[in-house]
């Protein structure tokens, strides 16, 4: 005589837990995913690169307009006390402008960029303050006006001094 024992309902069977888990894991992990892609922000740093291309005769021109009146300008600034100081050399300008807007571009956070409005000081020098610390990295720093721009491309630490030269 055979005696049989009685059979386990499936859920009492870790077999059964184990081999469920994998696909609904795989589910749960998918929906974690796309509520990530739909709500982490892409940060572009550039909205219409087909406008910037139109764009890139302009800027050489205004590269070689630096280079043909000699500009070029030191920046030195500071993160612990926020000062941006500038030595501008006019190079052939008549005079020195009454400011410069200095722009400083994340190489790819465009949350981060930071426009300075620098006063003339005494001769060469040029001053301002940043209300936030330049965070170390790769940054794009650049001093324009309608007929010219200067523009350099640095590593960032706690104090710098980068050099703006135009390359043409």
């Amino acid at each position: 005589m055979q005696s049989e024992k009685p059979s386990k309902p499936w859920h009492q069977y870790p077999l059964v837990w184990m081999m469920l888990a994998i696909p609904f894991s795989a589910v749960i992990m998918g929906v974690v995913m796309i509520w990530l892609a739909i709500d982490t922000d892409d940060g572009l740093v550039v909205d219409d690169y087909y406008k910037q291309g139109l764009e890139i005769n302009r800027v050489i021109e205004r590269d070689k307009k630096a280079a043909e009146l000699g500009l070029s300008a030191i920046i030195e600034f500071d993160n612990s006390t926020r000062l941006i100081k500038i030595a501008f050399d006019k190079g052939l300008l008549e005079s020195y402008p009454k400011s410069l807007p200095l722009q400083l571009q994340h190489a790819t956070r465009e949350n981060s960029d930071i426009t300075v409005l620098l006063d003339h000081g005494m001769a060469d020098q040029y001053i301002g303050h940043v209300n936030q610390s330049i965070t170390e990295g790769i940054w794009y720093f650049k001093i324009a006006d309608a007929d010219w721009k200067l523009s350099e491309r640095s590593h960032v630490r706690s104090n710098n001094i980068i050099h703006l030269q135009s390359n043409y």
